[in-house]
């Protein structure tokens, strides 16, 4: 008897393939309308809809009043006029924002499974936007365009969507004892030697009138700047002068806090952040075959789970529930009986498989791949795929398809024996990198001895004749690699590409030049332009011999890599901006003014325009948080932490008191010490694990995250019957682990089956099924 497959059948099955693919949960309802409401929310369009919402969002700020839109943020020129938009346009585009994340905070409520409060990400997103509604109500209406500190919600609407920018700030949270522990013993260091420093040098050590430690919160804060060495060594000099032996404690605190605690804290951070996030990320390799193994289960087996959504609640209160630290639902079963585990023999038919791919929103290339391998597998092997062959088919898809479209590109070469033995020779690439060195070389002594001149000219002068001679060996070179690799291995070879542009723009413009009637030293404007051109490729070829040395090689893919897949790390960095950019237009807005620039200085008679090395006398006064814009400038200036003291006494002598220090503390332990020390733990992570390759042509394909810290042991390794089980009744894909599920529905699904009615949208499809 064969089964029928009904469409809520098949949608099931095509949203749970689309789910692992995308290596998503499972915890949504199952009818109809919520799976084409689950379809739509994790679509490309829509995706691409919200990302354009949360960016409009986001740059509103540099709108807003105080506006950006001014040619500096200098106050001293030109009184920092700005442009600033009507009341209302920034609070309408606000309000259409707000009630688009609404609309998404109910498509999210309606397709979860679990109640909005039982949900942590789901609950915070629907408090955030109740409390936004709140605030911005009693603003307009209050008609303030000041005191807006509520715009640091908005940074949340960017976390939320992106579910390793969460798993990231989860395995951050769960580093905190460790590196507050660090911390502590970093804060110790600073108070002890900051007490030491004021007991010493309060009242033997003085300049132009005043001391660095003249009082304890004073020793303490240039303490804590000697951390980052950013005042070194002039914290140091007046001390030492007064006694060479005084250097050992400076000494001492270097080595202590700088070099030690400072190292220890990347260590720890290292250690700690790459466990945890490693623990989170194999949890999405679970995902993936829990969700293919539920979309096979869906089609071998109609009727299970059919009414999820209503027998939810009963199916939870038989078992004893509770949540995790991070608020996942845990179901705790009773042992599951042998029965349940049991292996079966439940197939599928590869006919219905194909017909399946029809519907299966996933990239073009995989899709023609899976296409291929199963008509092969058809008709080599079986018409039929087990559990294990169905799961096998999706679970390294981009893997297995990189290495096939590599062999493919190796298949590619064409077979001309002469040239390809030409080609693959070592000589051949070692003739071509030291002739790109040697014409960079002779171009760089040219230069440094006749800057004026360019270094190329018309005539016979020797780096012009080089040029010559170098451009035409890369040209032939460029040929006979099309000839000796084919062309798809050399299309497809970035470095092959690189070298194939330079030498093109090279050989065009010395045509030029070489053709024309012009000359230099007559002052021909074009012909500068194009010699300074060529010099430019030249000097850019050189590039070729680091991709030629095999560990330098790594250093650039790993950089490449790096920025390619930076962009979640970058994006919590460039939200805990957005919030202290917000916060510090509420707290230091104005409070440099030009009238602080005629005061006079503390310790002496001198204005502080004057007194060497203040904020003033460096002309910092693009420094502010006057706007959006120049917040963001003054915070990453404090990120990098040159000079940074001089800004942050700037703004605690504005305000003449040493609280707002406190600000930029914060700032420098969260940003500093905690972000940039996890983006230094990603990279170390990634170098190391490309240096420790022994194939570094192989390709990076799929999620970078599970390839970076998931080894490829434990990625191929196979789940047991009963973790899978286990997974499918906890999210009541079957209703009891105590059954077996296949005993009773043996027969295969065929395509023949398949309703003819488009099962997304309404439409009608064409009756002629794919078999």
């Amino acid at each position: 008897m064969q089964v029928f497959v009904s469409n809520e059948i098949w949608l099931r099955a095509i949203v749970y393939i689309e789910d692992a693919l995308a290596y998503k949960s499972l915890c949504h309802k199952t009818d109809p309308l919520s799976l084409r409401i689950h379809r739509f929310v994790g679509g490309s369009f829509y995706r691409v809809l919200y990302g354009f919402v949360v960016a409009v969002f986001l740059l509103l700020a540099f709108v807003e009043s105080p506006s950006s839109l001014s040619k500096n943020s200098d106050f001293t020129v030109d009184g920092g006029k700005r442009y600033e938009l009507p009341f209302g346009v920034t609070h309408s585009i606000e309000f259409v924002c707000i009630l688009l994340f609404t609309a998404d905070f109910i498509a999210r409520c309606r397709i979860s499974d679990k109640p909005p409060w039982k949900c942590k990400w789901l609950f915070a997103y629907g408090i955030v936007n109740l409390l936004y509604f709140i605030f911005f109500g009693v603003f307009v209406g209050l008609r303030m365009s000041q005191l807006r500190v509520y715009r640091v919600l908005r940074p949340f609407y960017m976390i939320q969507n992106s579910s390793i920018m969460k798993k990231m700030l989860n395995a951050v949270r769960r580093s905190l004892p460790e590196v507050l522990g660090v911390l502590v013993v970093l804060t110790l260091n600073v108070v002890i030697f900051g007490l030491s420093g004021h007991i010493l040098f309060s009242d033997t050590i003085r300049i132009e009138g005043g001391t660095y430690f003249e009082t304890i919160e004073e020793s303490m804060w240039n303490f804590l700047v000697l951390t980052t060495t950013a005042n070194n060594p002039d914290v140091m000099i007046p001390a030492y002068q007064e006694n060479r032996l005084y250097f050992i404690i400076f000494i001492a605190y270097i080595w202590l806090g700088t070099y030690g605690l400072m190292n220890l804290l990347l260590a720890v951070i290292y250690n700690q952040f790459r466990q945890h996030f490693k623990v989170s990320v194999k949890d999405l390799i679970k995902r993936r075959n829990v969700a293919l193994r539920a979309a096979f289960e869906v089609l071998t087996n109609p009727q299970i789970g059919r009414n999820r959504s209503s027998s939810h609640e009963k199916s939870l209160s038989d078992r004893e529930i509770h949540s995790d630290s991070d608020d996942n639902l845990i179901i705790e079963d009773r042992e599951l009986s042998e029965e349940a585990t049991q292996p079966t023999n439940s197939c599928i038919e590869i006919s219905a498989v194909l017909s399946l791919l029809d519907y299966i929103r996933m990239g073009r290339r995989y899709k023609k791949y899976l296409y291929k391998k199963l008509d092969d597998n058809r008709r080599i092997q079986t018409d039929h795929l087990d559990k294990q062959d169905f799961v096998k088919l999706f679970l390294d898809i981009e893997t297995d398809y990189a290495a096939q479209a590599q062999r493919e590109r190796r298949r590619g070469t064409l077979e001309i024996p002469f040239i390809k033995w030409i080609v693959t020779h070592a000589c051949f690439e070692l003739i071509g990198t030291v002739l790109a060195f040697v014409n960079t070389v002779a171009l760089l002594v040219v230069l440094s001895n006749k800057p004026d001149k360019r270094g190329v000219h018309k005539g016979n002068e020797f780096v012009g004749i080089m040029n010559i001679i170098v451009t035409i060996y890369f040209v032939i070179e460029q040929v006979l690699r099309f000839l000796g690799v084919g062309p798809k291995v050399f299309i497809k070879t970035f470095s092959y590409c690189y070298d194939l542009v330079l030498t093109a723009v090279v050989a065009i413009l010395m045509t030029i030049v070489y053709t024309r009637d012009v000359d230099v030293d007559k002052g021909d404007l074009l012909a500068t332009n194009l010699l300074r051109s060529i010099n430019l490729c030249i000097c850019f070829r050189v590039i070729r011999v680091v991709l030629q040395v095999k560990r330098l090689r790594v250093v650039v893919k790993t950089y490449l890599t790096l920025i390619k897949h930076m962009q979640v790390y970058l994006g919590i960095l460039m939200a805990l901006m957005y919030v202290y950019a917000i916060i510090g237009m509420e707290l230091f807005s104005s409070d440099v003014t030009p009238e602080i620039h005629n005061r006079s200085a503390i310790r002496n008679n001198q204005t502080l325009a004057e007194q060497c090395g203040t904020y003033w006398n460096l002309e910092y006064y693009s420094l502010n948080f006057d706007d959006f814009f120049a917040a963001i400038v003054t915070l990453f200036t404090l990120m990098v932490v040159n000079n940074w003291h001089i800004i942050v006494n700037a703004f605690s002598y504005s305000r003449r008191d040493w609280w707002s220090s406190y600000y930029f503390i914060s700032w420098w332990i969260v940003c500093v010490l905690l972000i940039l020390n996890v983006i230094i733990a990603l990279i170390l992570d990634a170098f190391i694990d490309r240096w420790d390759r022994k194939d570094d042509t192989t390709p990076d394909q799929g999620n970078f995250h599970v390839n970076q810290f998931v080894e490829p042991s434990e990625r191929a390794r196979a789940f047991s019957e009963k973790e899978l089980i286990t997974a499918l009744h906890r999210n009541n894909i079957i209703k009891s682990p105590f059954i077996n599920i296949n005993s009773s529905t043996p027969d295969i699904p065929s395509a023949s089956h398949v309703n003819s009615q488009q099962i997304f949208c309404g439409k009608t499809k064409s009756a002629d099924t794919r078999r």
